[in-house]
């Protein structure tokens, strides 16, 4: 089983023609091709907010896989429609679904406090736009960063197998980059790494 992870898609509102050109995100041009790919391939797409656009999450759920919260850049037509935390299983594994788990890209600790109060064994969070999986005896905190405005970091989501095989145990967890890099530091970072690359040889 595949879970595709992401957050902070960021998109806002369409155009009518837009939205009729298109069956469901997994068809929306906007999307980097892989990240269309993948959410083809998943039997759940899990969304952690912050779609902006009514239309967007429209066409997100004709997917017929959405699950999801609402972030704080959502409206009210979005809140209205899926809650501001949710919880959920798949293959004896709980995950635990909220838009924001803190502010911080470093500091876990109220993370983990939250993953334990709504007693899950995966937390995925959005709103920090820089992907972090972190583990401890089995249990995982998962942000999948932003597919669209990234945050020092690469556009990216994040898949998750379950063995069917092995009911309750996660599986493999890998950030997947979905494009380049359009944060300004990566790219300053990306050029002195090419020059002193060359200066090397």
């Amino acid at each position: 089983m595949k879970i595709l992870v992401m957050s902070d898609t960021h998109i806002p509102k369409l155009e009518p023609s837009e939205i009729q050109a298109v069956a469901d995100a997994s068809d929306f041009p906007t999307f980097p091709e892989i990240m269309r790919e993948k959410m083809k391939e998943a039997d759940v797409i899990v969304h952690a907010g912050d779609f902006e656009s009514k239309e967007i999450f429209d066409l997100f759920e004709k997917t017929g896989k959405l699950k999801a919260v609402h972030g704080n850049n959502d409206g009210k037509e979005i809140q209205a429609k899926i809650p501001e935390k949710r919880v959920f299983e798949e293959n004896g594994v709980k995950f635990g679904v909220i838009h924001q788990a803190g502010v911080s890209l470093n500091e876990n600790t109220s993370r983990w406090y939250l993953a334990r109060e709504m007693g899950v064994d995966v937390l995925i969070f959005g709103h920090i736009h820089t992907p972090m999986i972190d583990e401890y005896h089995g249990k995982y905190l998962i942000c999948p960063g932003s597919p669209i405005k990234a945050r020092m970091s690469e556009p990216s989501v994040v898949e998750i197998e379950l063995d069917e095989q092995k009911p309750g145990i996660v599986g493999d967890i890998r950030v997947i980059p979905v494009g380049a890099a359009a944060c300004g530091y990566l790219k300053f970072m990306n050029r002195l790494e090419e020059e002193n690359g060359k200066g090397e040889k």
